[in-house]
């Protein structure tokens, strides 16, 4: 009989031959390369290569009985539950690890262990909880501020500004159609500036803010007839923000904007403070009080010459 080997598998067992041990058995390594006789478990078989090893396990030959036979499961299950007493001279039990005994250690340790591993992870979702817990109680303040009396009152106001502007707006339209001049509902190009620096803080200032408009709204015929609504709807709107910010400065002084000296860019804001748009605002707050007279237009003319 010729078997093949591998490395990893060098403990035969015989599967298709009936291998009777006698006194004529005997075992070789295949030195010749001879074909194999029977197949064997985990091994490759490449045609035209020495398949030999210097090493053989011959546990399978000490399992099998004078007959060949070498499948003892039958007989396994017999005496499984068996109490086995195994002579000393072949007792090699000490050889095997005790499983046991690692298994109760590495219990123990793992028990101790966990505890101490656990600490920088729970310390982790600790800190994780209190932010949670900070946002949603800033989440429930913002909440009570925006259902509070002063917001809605804003939100109202705001509402009340729009919904005014509509008004003069369509008036407005109403006055162009009498005069034969066709437009449609526009809404005034006015920018409100973030105050983050010196500069912006002056454009957001309602004299800049009204000769802008001023000057957007010269270009056109239909401009000079939209221009009062235009100076009114940002006159109150102003109003409003300016009402806005010393309401919140009263809550939180914290939010109070630093003086104009204090920023970077502050000799280019005085610039802008004497410039051709702002002082034309100016001239028109000065001027006349009453937006729906001539005024607006007396001084407009009056600059531009």
């Amino acid at each position: 009989m010729v078997k093949n080997a591998a490395a990893y598998n060098y403990c035969f067992g015989f599967y298709e031959t009936n291998f009777i041990i006698d006194k004529q058995s005997y075992i070789f390594f295949n030195y010749n390369n001879l074909p194999h006789t029977e197949n064997s478990a985990g091994t490759l078989l490449i045609n035209n290569k020495i398949n030999v090893l210097n090493f053989f396990g011959v546990s399978a030959f000490l399992l099998a009985d004078q007959n060949g036979k070498f499948d003892f499961s039958e007989e396994i299950k017999l005496i499984q539950n068996e109490n086995i007493t195994i002579d000393k001279e072949y007792d090699f039990t000490y050889l095997v690890p005790p499983v046991e005994d690692y298994k109760t250690a590495i219990e123990e340790y793992n028990f101790r262990m966990d505890p101490v591993k656990l600490v920088p992870l729970q310390k982790q979702i600790k800190e994780k909880d209190n932010i949670i817990s900070t946002l949603n109680q800033e989440k429930t303040t913002l909440q009570n501020e925006l259902n509070s009396f002063p917001i809605k009152k804003q939100r109202l106001e705001l509402a009340n500004l729009e919904q005014d502007l509509i008004i003069k707006k369509l008036e407005s339209k109403k006055l162009a159609k009498s005069l034969g001049i066709k437009m449609s509902i526009i809404n005034p190009k006015i920018t409100f500036i973030q105050a983050n620096s010196a500069k912006a803080r002056i454009q957001n200032h309602l004299s800049y803010k009204l000769g802008q408009a001023l000057i957007a709204n010269s270009k056109s015929i239909l401009g000079y007839i939209r221009m009062p609504y235009v100076l009114s709807y940002i006159k109150n709107k102003h109003k409003f923000e300016q009402k806005a910010y010393e309401e919140k400065i009263k809550e939180n002084p914290n939010l109070a904007l630093p003086p104009l000296e204090t920023y970077p860019d502050y000799n280019e804001a005085l610039k802008e403070k004497e410039c051709f748009t702002y002082k034309l605002g100016e001239a028109l707050m000065q001027a006349n009080k009453n937006w729906y007279g001539g005024g607006v237009y007396q001084i407009y003319i009056q600059r531009c010459a």
